[in-house]
């Protein structure tokens, strides 16, 4: 055998044979295995880290929350709470061992220069943003207050500024005590109209029953009542749901021939959202510090006509001898009219005889209870500045009041705001030929010169001790709709008009809508309830190493 043909086959036989290629495929795939193994180690970390930090962010915005709420619930328990400038550092989240939330008052935009933080010895004036003008408008954030509140969860931190703003007869379109007749509107002044529904004692026989929301009426804003609001038919509640009504109760009071919506209540009837477990509000018991503020020059004594224009008035005043005296309105924005001090006011008002109060005007003669001694005042007109009338005893609006150059039954714009505020009662007026004085609804007299035909109020109305009413009416015939853009507030609910199968008879059908500029805005020192809570207005999240303003 020839060696070295031997040996050339042993070596074509190894080189052809395949021992050892499945072990370098098996490395291969280990190699490709442990590559995206490792990737995907990698992007699972990452997300880990991603997943983490999302988490700590969540339970730092939570623990940012429990310090609002923690404030919410000391600021309940004590309305003048913010006036301590009070702060908490580090507070452990209840149920966390590692969430703390920081709170702290923040210094008012308004604060005197250099103030860097709230004072204890003058907290108003360090906290509470002032009604200031910047460019011509009022400061939006006016009356309200800010705390910060800053989460931590590890390392990560979330802030949230907090604004709170006090409960106003501002914030309502329609506010009511007493869903009754004002007992000084009635014969021997019954006190025991001075009551609520559901009260007991209950109300007496002779209060002329419950004032009845109608078809036809519509509330466009939110309302707050003390009291039960008798509903007799459909009337409307609010325009969307952000619109409160607030209200312990509605009911038809069992009157005979009246039906009403049943729960749960929807639109078009309760369009905006009804709460029946509102807090209080309670009206202050007068207007006198008004008076603290009015200059010399705008304070009027005895019975004053004022005819606004622009940001002039035409003034009537005895007491002066004006006749159509024509001056600016006050720097402050606040007039007031009070009673002599040297002859006692005599008139003694009704809704029934309320022509007998007037002075003479629109060619008719003055009445024989009128006395220019009282503290009235006598408003119409239109106005481009703000301004705020306040009286010792009534108003009484003869002719459309209205921001100038408004289209009637426009929304309005701007920031001239108007407010008129009454100890007494806020009229309407409505002379009539001749008078009944009883309560009946039938009342023959008929409308007399300057009956106000589809009257349009632009402004906050507030009866501090009394109501909002319209004179006479239940006399003479059908006036069709009082349309307001703004807010009326009164102690006693003040009955407009009179309705016959479901159409109104004498007066006016109501039109009220709430003019939203108020929520931020207000006239010049318009009054605020004694005792109402505060509640957060707005939040938002901001960077701590900003300002967070």
């Amino acid at each position: 055998m020839n060696p070295l043909r031997h040996l050339s086959g042993y070596w074509r036989a190894r080189l052809s044979a395949e021992h050892g290629f499945t072990m370098l495929l098996a490395l291969f795939v280990l190699m490709i295995t442990t590559l995206l193994l490792g990737s995907a180690y990698m992007a699972v970390a990452g997300d880990v880290g991603l997943s983490h930090n999302d988490l700590s962010q969540k339970q730092a915005l939570s623990a940012a929350q429990a310090g609002i709420a923690a404030y919410n619930y000391d600021l309940n328990q004590n309305p003048n709470y913010w006036e301590l400038c009070a702060s908490a550092t580090a507070v452990a989240v209840p149920g966390s061992a590692t969430e703390t939330y920081t709170t702290a008052p923040l210094v008012a935009s308004t604060a005197p220069s250099g103030t860097t933080s709230c004072s204890t010895a003058n907290p108003i004036a360090t906290m509470i943003e002032a009604a200031t003008l910047t460019s011509g408008a009022i400061n939006p954030a006016a009356g309200t207050f800010r705390i910060s509140s800053t989460g931590t969860a590890g390392s990560v931190s979330r802030t949230i500024v907090a604004q709170y703003k006090r409960s106003s007869f501002l914030d309502f379109v329609y506010y009511t005590d007493y869903e009754t007749i004002d007992p000084a509107a009635l014969p021997g002044n019954p006190a025991d109209c001075a009551r609520h529904y559901g009260d007991t004692p209950a109300r007496g026989v002779n209060c002329s029953g419950p004032i009845s929301f109608v078809t036809g009426d519509v509330i466009s804003g939110p309302l707050h009542s003390e009291d039960t609001l008798a509903i007799c038919g459909n009337p409307v509640f609010g325009r969307t749901s952000n619109d409160q009504i607030q209200a312990p109760g509605l009911s038809t009071e069992h009157q005979s021939g009246c039906t009403m919506p049943s729960a749960p209540y929807t639109a078009p009837f309760m369009t905006g959202t009804y709460n029946n477990t509102a807090p209080s509000l309670t009206p202050p018991p007068t207007d006198s510090q008004i008076l603290a503020l009015t200059q010399p020059a705008y304070h009027f004594v005895g019975a004053t006509t004022i005819v606004l224009a622009g940001a002039s008035m035409t003034v009537t005043n005895p007491a002066l001898g004006w006749v159509n005296q024509t001056v600016a309105f006050p720097s402050n924005g606040v007039v007031y009219v009070s009673s002599s001090t040297t002859s006692a006011c005599s008139e003694t008002y009704t809704p029934y005889t309320a022509n007998a109060t007037y002075p003479a005007m629109n060619g008719n003669p003055a009445g024989a209870n009128y006395d220019p001694a009282c503290g009235n005042a006598y408003i119409s007109g239109n106005y481009n500045a703000s301004l705020t009338i306040a009286t010792d005893n009534d108003i009484i609006i003869n002719g459309n009041l209205s921001p100038t150059g408004q289209p009637l039954g426009t929304t309005p714009t701007g920031t001239a705001l108007l407010g008129l505020i009454a100890n007494n009662f806020v009229r309407l007026y409505h002379p009539v030929n001749g008078n009944n004085p009883s309560l009946s609804a039938n009342c023959r007299a008929s409308n007399a010169n300057g009956s106000l035909a589809n009257p349009y109020i632009y402004a906050a109305i507030l009866a501090v001790n009394h109501s909002f009413i319209v004179d006479n009416f239940n006399c003479g015939s059908a006036l069709n709709n009082l349309t307001l853009y703004g807010t009326v507030a009164q102690l006693f609910r003040g009955p407009v008009g009179t309705t016959s199968s479901g159409t109104v008879a004498t007066g006016y059908i109501k039109k009220y809508t709430y003019d939203d500029r108020l929520a931020t805005i207000e006239p010049p020192d318009f009054l605020s309830p004694l005792s109402a809570a505060w509640y957060v207005q707005r939040q938002t999240e901001c960077d701590i190493t900003a300002a967070c303003r």
